[in-house]
């Protein structure tokens, strides 16, 4: 897990999939999601917090997911995989599989903020950051791990 702000990410290096993704940062100074280029999956969210879906945890094989909160504010609970009950079996075309359980860390993230996620670090999104939901604008990059 890697949570930074989004101007950061070039101090980051990690495979040719998160290079394609800052190259396609540097591209304009406004995220187009027009010119992204596969490999690469942009993901556009737009949604109002609330009390986390504890049977949702997600988790990714193949790809590295990276949050970029546009406007407002989430919480993010994480939990080991190893520590969760599967309630799907993976879904190999979308590189995906939840589960059940309870959350072992909570992260708040912010406008500008990016949280990168690799296989292995289940997560559930969308919880409210104190008494009050905030209203998110967020897109989630979906990196590859391997260049395919």
């Amino acid at each position: 897990m890697i949570k930074d702000r989004i101007e950061n990410i070039y101090r980051y290096t990690l495979n040719e999939g998160l290079e394609d993704f800052k190259n396609f940062l540097k591209s304009s100074k406004e995220i187009d999601l027009t010119k992204i280029l596969s490999p690469l999956r942009a993901i556009p969210l737009n949604y109002k917090t609330g009390k986390f879906n504890l049977t949702k945890f997600e988790n990714h094989q193949k790809h590295i997911d990276i949050h970029y909160i546009i406007k407002g504010q989430e919480k993010i609970g994480l939990t080991p995989v190893s520590d969760l009950i599967a309630n799907m079996d993976y879904d190999v075309e979308n590189d995906y599989q939840l589960f059940d359980g309870k959350v072992n860390e909570n992260i708040i993230l912010k406008e500008g903020e990016f949280l990168l996620l690799f296989p292995g670090e289940a997560h559930v999104t969308s919880g409210d950051c104190g008494d009050s939901s905030s209203e998110v604008n967020k897109i989630v990059f979906k990196v590859p791990l391997l260049k395919v």
